[in-house]
């Protein structure tokens, strides 16, 4: 099955056009006032940040050019698309993966703008002039929506050309490519900044402005940090790599500065000097080889490009979670007193698998750590720096709640081993290897709880902590995560161990190689699928034992029903200490569970996606917020309402009333009997189980459509939503109510809800991604 799985992928995926052949040179473009100063901080950044890192700001962005900071506009762009099939391993494309402008050339990067010439010349030969200026010339709201479609549908395939002979050929057979691509065309005004700093060599910031930027307003926070990661002590040591492969690519919140990201980083320079970044490709890998130094630091690295959304995920740290974490992992009477003399504090590097390399640390220390940081950790599987997933997502469902065993119940950490022969049988992603652990584990589970769990065995946080409870909600190619009990009641839920827990992030995360080829990323999503089963299968392991495999059979059905044979079912005859109602089991489970977890952890009640839906005239006028919030809430969590199946993943809704706006995500929560279908999943697909969950805020990074609506036109929005019944009754809908890619509305939509963004959710706020903004998923 995995050869054919293999297969198929690979001959889906496969293909890539060649350049097109040289063709005529834009149009003279008068660069106006050549001797006016333009800085690059202040007239050139902000116009990339507003129009042009919707599509080109994260890891993957078409061409692979990132514009989020000048140092990404030099590297330039790269003609291998990484969503293309490719069997041997691409370069990698990080920003860490080189540290000079020279070194990325010998990559293979290419420049996108010509800086050494005349006006004229440098314009001639700048690729992202020629681009602007075809996107100006044919892109002006109004045009032709179906002239991208072609684009889009083979959007895997596209190869970029590299050249402005290439380009200019492609442009004269395509005019409407041009930047922003399939988007309304920059203000002529932005475009005159872009075509005067382009002609003037495209000069970067000044020396001062890159110190200004790179400043530090709390360094006194930053000095205590540095300290505590650059302990000497061996135990300490070990415990700063445990942190920093578990949180390398999130966003560093300080207390002290709550305004600033940071990054946890290992550098070859040491406190007090400039940070001298050691990227190797995975955080385990070697630091001292792939420097080539005796030492290295490490240090808390101020991001200074503009944040996107879609990567954006935070680690907050206060100043008495110094204290808290010595106190974790060395306090004398916490979970790491404990620690294993016969383990090495010095274990090798470059070994993806963090049951044998961290086992001198106490299974319970590493398990609480994970826990408290359950939404970081379990963000930076989600939130990953590639654009998207399309392959990735398939194992996981739309929509579902996250719950952990609390470590005195999980036998992975009071029985770290397993009872097996080798810790290589952990992280074994083959059928037999996952076999061979989910028995083990659950012969422990036999051994160490032969009464089976209760409710008490699920973490409850301490009754505060939101790491507790997770809602996790996928959108297509790409995946959310918020804290708490939000979207309405799923149709599943996980019970994560914590070997289950370290398991999927090194799969996913600490050992995946984006730059890889395609049959080390199929094992990827296979070996998800086979953690997603051992999270659910540990959540039925609650209910009574008469009613698991109903439930079981239930969440997995059509080709994944011969998964369900092939992946053991650990515990399927363990008794349960849990007592439900025979007549709903799963729903009485869930009753109880969120008693012992509590209101601060669920969060407050759900009154846009309640189980009990209030009576509402959905033709009555809407005069309130509440009232808006009531009517629509007549429409969540139902399954087989019609018009479910013809909406987009995520809608971003402006509610006006007055001079009072509010935002709400509708987010459509898809149904597939089976997530084991890899390039047929369509054929799974259970339209008829599908539902609309609704949000108060943004959710997720990729907008699917803009719609803004006064509060008097709410009543009708909702009766004409609940209407559709088909894929042309649906294009009328989103033409009347939706901001269409080719509106005038569109850009101004997009700089209100950035600036809401911002302003509403702080740190937690990035530029939102337009790569699928109202074309086919």
């Amino acid at each position: 099955m995995i050869r054919r799985l293999a297969l198929l992928l690979i001959a889906a995926l496969m293909g890539a056009p060649a350049p097109a052949a040289p063709g005529p040179k834009p149009p003279p473009v008068p660069v106006a006032d050549q001797a006016a100063a333009i800085d690059y901080d202040r007239d050139v950044q902000p116009i990339f940040n507003r129009r042009c890192i919707a599509c080109h700001g994260c890891l993957g962005s078409p061409c692979n050019l990132k514009l989020d900071s000048f140092a990404g506009v030099q590297r330039g762009g790269f003609a291998l698309n990484p969503y293309a099939s490719h069997l041997s391993a691409y370069p990698r494309t990080d920003m860490d993966a080189a540290a000079t402008l020279e070194e990325w050339r010998k990559i293979g990067f290419y420049p996108v703008l010509a800086q050494d010439g005349a006006a004229r010349e440098n314009l001639d030969g700048s690729l992202m002039y020629r681009m602007l200026a075809a996107g100006s010339a044919n892109n002006r709201p109004g045009f032709s929506r179906e002239a991208l479609t072609p684009v889009y549908a083979k959007r895997y395939a596209y190869a970029c050309p590299a050249t402005p002979a290439a380009l200019a050929a492609q442009l004269t057979q395509n005019p409407a490519r041009g930047m922003p691509f399939g988007l309304p065309a920059i203000d002529p005004q932005d475009f005159d900044t872009l075509t005067r700093w382009i002609g003037a060599g495209a000069p970067g910031p000044t020396p001062q402005a890159q110190q200004a930027a790179a400043r530090v307003t709390q360094p006194e926070a930053v000095v205590r940090w540095e300290t505590f990661f650059n302990d000497p002590d061996p135990r300490r040591q070990l415990v700063s790599r445990y942190i920093f492969e578990h949180v390398y690519l999130a966003s560093l919140v300080l207390e002290e500065e709550p305004e600033a990201h940071f990054r946890l980083v290992r550098s070859a320079t040491p406190p007090g000097e400039p940070v001298a970044i050691i990227g190797t490709g995975l955080p385990y890998d070697d630091p001292y080889a792939y420097a080539g130094v005796k030492r290295f630091w490490y240090r808390l690295h101020k991001e200074i490009g503009a944040p996107m959304q879609k990567n954006l995920f935070l680690w907050r740290l206060k100043r008495a979670d110094i204290a808290y974490l010595t106190h974790l992992f060395l306090g004398p009477d916490g979970p790491g007193a404990h620690w294993d003399a016969q383990a090495p504090l010095d274990p090798p590097w470059g070994i993806g698998n963090p049951f044998s390399v961290f086992r001198a640390i106490p299974a319970s220390a590493r398990a609480r750590f994970l826990l408290e940081h359950a939404q970081t950790v379990s963000s930076g599987v989600i939130y990953g720096p590639v654009c998207l997933g399309q392959t990735a997502t398939y194992a996981v469902k739309d929509h579902f709640w996250v719950f952990f065993l609390d470590p005195k119940a999980d036998v992975s950490v009071q029985d770290p081993a397993l009872g097996l022969a080798t810790w290589n049988t952990f992280m074994d992603r083959s059928i037999f290897g996952n076999a061979d652990y989910v028995d083990a584990y659950g012969k422990a589970l036999a051994k160490l709880r032969p009464q089976g769990w209760s409710v008490d065995a699920v973490w409850n946080g301490g009754g505060t902590d939101r790491n507790a409870w997770l809602t996790v909600m996928r959108h297509g190619t790409n995946v959310s995560v918020v804290p708490g009990a939000q979207g309405g009641t799923p149709r599943s839920y996980w019970l994560m161990s914590y070997s289950g827990l370290e398991r999927m992030y090194y799969d996913t995360v600490a050992g995946f190689k984006f730059w890889g080829g395609d049959l080390g990323k199929l094992e990827t999503l296979l070996f998800f699928n086979y953690l997603r089963q051992e999270f659910e299968d540990n959540f039925l392991l609650l209910l009574p034992p008469a009613d698991r495999r109903a439930v079981r059979d239930t969440w997995t059905q059509g080709i994944g029903s011969l998964a369900l044979d092939l992946i053991p079912f650990a515990g399927a005859d363990q008794p349960s200490e849990v007592k439900t109602d025979p007549a709903r089991p799963l729903t009485a489970l869930v009753a109880q569970i969120a008693r012992h977890l509590g209101p601060t952890i669920a969060g407050p009640p759900d009154r846009l996606n309640p189980d009990l839906k209030p009576v509402v005239d959905l033709k009555a006028p809407i005069a309130t917020y509440d009232d808006w919030e009531r009517a629509i809430s007549t429409l969540t969590v139902i399954a087989g309402q019609p018009f479910t199946r013809y909406l987009p993943s995520v809608i971003l809704l402006r509610l006006n009333r007055g001079h009072e706006s509010r935002v709400y995500s509708l987010v459509v929560n898809r149904v597939y009997a089976s997530q084991y279908a890899l390039i047929f999943q369509d054929g799974e697909a259970m339209p008829a189980r599908y539902s609309l969950s609704v949000y108060p805020t943004v959710i997720n990074g990729f907008p699917n459509l803009f719609i803004e609506l006064d509060l008097e036109q709410a009543a009708p929005f909702l009766s004409a939503l609940r209407g559709v019944a088909s894929p042309a009754a649906w294009d009328a809908f989103a033409g009347h109510y939706g901001i269409l890619r080719n509106s005038a509305r569109l850009w101004p939509f997009y700089d209100w809800i950035t600036e809401w963004n911002f302003k509403q959710r702080k740190a937690e706020a990035g530029y939102l991604d337009l790569s699928y903004y109202d074309v086919p998923e």
